[in-house]
């Protein structure tokens, strides 16, 4: 939730200006690479922008997680149950497994940077696809891509 996050700086910028940045962030996030313009934006509208400071624990393993987070800049690392490591930098993101089923962390995150990111909670996700399943689809195929490419990995 973001308000745990309230300790943390929100970044000041106009809120036209604020939209359009976060708009093109977005779309340049795999996650988000196959929506409109338009479609984009309705996200952007919903994402809250933060910086933290490098040690910053953004996710643990088994802790519920509400919140998809897309890295602006910065870097993080992420480990995972079956002890894998790898580095997060600007235009990767994390959560999104939890924004979308709701069940605890599968990873644990901490930035290893000062790092800023996008911030978007579980319930504007469902309140922004409630009704729009084309925007549903697109985001379903495109996470579908991402796990066929991990599993690929994997048994490499």
């Amino acid at each position: 939730m973001i308000s745990r996050y309230a300790k943390w700086r929100a970044v000041n910028v106009s809120a036209a200006i604020r939209l359009r940045f976060k708009a093109a962030l977005l779309q340049k996030i795999p996650l988000f690479e196959d929506l409109s313009a338009k479609e984009t934006q309705q996200f952007a509208r919903l994402v809250t922008e933060i910086e933290v400071p490098a040690g910053t624990k953004l996710a643990k393993i088994g802790e519920p997680g509400g919140e998809l987070f897309a890295i602006i800049n910065g870097e993080a690392v992420v480990r995972t149950k079956p002890g894998r490591t790898a580095v997060l930098k600007a235009g990767d993101y994390f959560g999104e497994m939890s924004v979308i089923d709701g069940q605890p962390r599968s990873a644990a995150v901490e930035a290893t940077t000062p790092i800023r990111l996008l911030v978007l909670e579980r319930r504007d996700f469902w309140r922004l696809l409630d009704g729009k399943t084309a925007i549903a689809r697109k985001l379903m195929q495109t996470l579908c891509g991402r796990l066929r490419e991990a599993e690929d990995t994997y048994r490499m």
